[in-house]
């Protein structure tokens, strides 16, 4: 049996990328290192860590003499994301339709009748988790899940709109309606 560790790094890159998409860190807010390391109870080391994958993974921006800020994403930036997450994901489904439960596919169907935007954002979530992980291309689900973190960011954001919560609640009964008709190109 294989044991998992998941260092103090990981737990602090865990811990500041959930703070970064539930928005409890602004988008342009700086990250004071000292501060954060005694609010979360580490040292500065694994958070620096914690920090510099944030950066990598598109996040956090570092800037000399000035420290690390929570990424302000500019509407470009979000267009680009989903025009790369749409192409893959189609893909994906595609190639999940034919493994799909009909079962898992009518209980989140059912999900998407709610009013209740946090019911909503979930099945939302769980509906690309579904798709990418019934895919079979490890390769693809990798790829998709590197740029989960930034869609969660930008689907908790959008859920905030009425108008953008209706949009989208009606786009993934369309999505659901069309794996349930096992019809993947739709």
């Amino acid at each position: 049996m294989q044991v998992l560790h998941t260092s103090i790094s990981d737990k602090a890159y865990e811990a500041l990328s959930s703070l970064i998409i539930t928005q409890r860190l602004k988008p342009g807010e700086r990250l004071i290192e000292e501060q954060l390391a005694k609010e979360m109870g580490i040292s500065r080391t694994p958070l620096r860590d914690a920090i510099n994958r944030l950066a990598k993974d598109g996040l956090v921006i570092i800037e000399p003499r000035k420290g690390a800020s929570v990424k302000a994403f500019k509407i470009e930036d979000v267009m680009e994301i989903y025009d790369i997450r749409m192409a893959l994901e189609g893909l994906a489904a595609r190639l999940a339709v034919a493994r799909l439960e009909g079962k898992d596919l009518k209980r989140l169907r059912e999900k998407f009748d709610s009013q209740d935007a946090r019911v909503l954002v979930k099945a939302d979530t769980e509906l690309h988790e579904l798709i990418i992980r019934s895919c079979g291309n490890e390769k693809l689900m990798g790829i998709l899940e590197n740029l989960n973190t930034h869609i969660q960011l930008f689907r908790v954001a959008g859920y905030g709109s009425q108008v953008r919560s209706e949009h989208a609640t009606a786009d993934h009964i369309k999505i659901v309606e069309a794996l349930m008709q096992q019809d993947g190109r739709r």
